[in-house]
């Protein structure tokens, strides 16, 4: 079976309603990633029993959208994973004094991680309980659990599974070593920096 056409097929039959990680980056913030992602979704991690792993008391929520950094490329080459910062005091007054029947939020979604596919494998963990494992090149894995409304749930999983035979990585990269270093998967505290620009280790 030709997996580009797989790519095509899943992508058009995802629901097209864009989500918050494809609004950020029509923006044009984030410029190597100006095209929505084929895929995303919202996980709240867990450990390796299901049970949520809290970070100062909060559930750890992320958002990975599953795209190609080229809009040409005819299959997924990138996945991105992003989660909510607190804004700056200038966009806190903005949103504070802003006339608007929705609740006002100080946090605000933010890029604070990329992973070329070829060093990440994304696995089903627990499909009884809509639950990934995402194992990064250095040998770190989280497990994640997928965070849709209930009447979506079910079908949102499903488009997962469908995908994940397309980010299996080639077999010629599985000792590749990555920086990808992060102790914790969720855990940001600042804005990530530009892609364009990445922070210094």
């Amino acid at each position: 079976m030709n997996s580009k056409l797989d790519f095509k097929s899943n992508h058009s039959s995802q629901v097209s309603v864009m989500g918050d990680l494809q609004r950020l980056l029509r923006k044009g913030e984030y410029a190597p990633f100006t095209s929505p992602p084929i895929l995303e979704s919202k996980f709240v991690q867990v450990n390796e029993r299901g049970q949520p792993v809290s970070i100062h008391n909060q559930p750890s929520c992320v958002t990975i959208g599953i795209c190609a950094v080229d809009p040409s490329s005819p299959a997924p080459d990138a996945m991105l994973v992003a989660c909510e910062v607190p804004m700056s005091p200038q966009e806190s007054m903005t949103n504070f004094w802003k006339l608007s029947e929705e609740p006002t939020h100080m946090e605000e979604l933010a890029l604070t991680r990329f992973f070329p596919l070829k060093f990440v494998e994304l696995s089903v963990h627990c499909a009884d309980k809509h639950h990934l494992m995402l194992k990064l090149a250095n040998g770190h894995c989280y497990y994640l659990e997928l965070c849709a409304p209930p009447d979506q749930q079910q079908n949102l999983f499903h488009l997962w599974l469908q995908f994940l035979p397309l980010l299996k990585p080639p077999e010629n990269t599985c000792n590749t070593k990555a920086d990808v270093t992060c102790k914790d998967f969720g855990k940001c505290h600042k804005k990530a920096p530009s892609p364009n620009n990445p922070p210094k280790n």
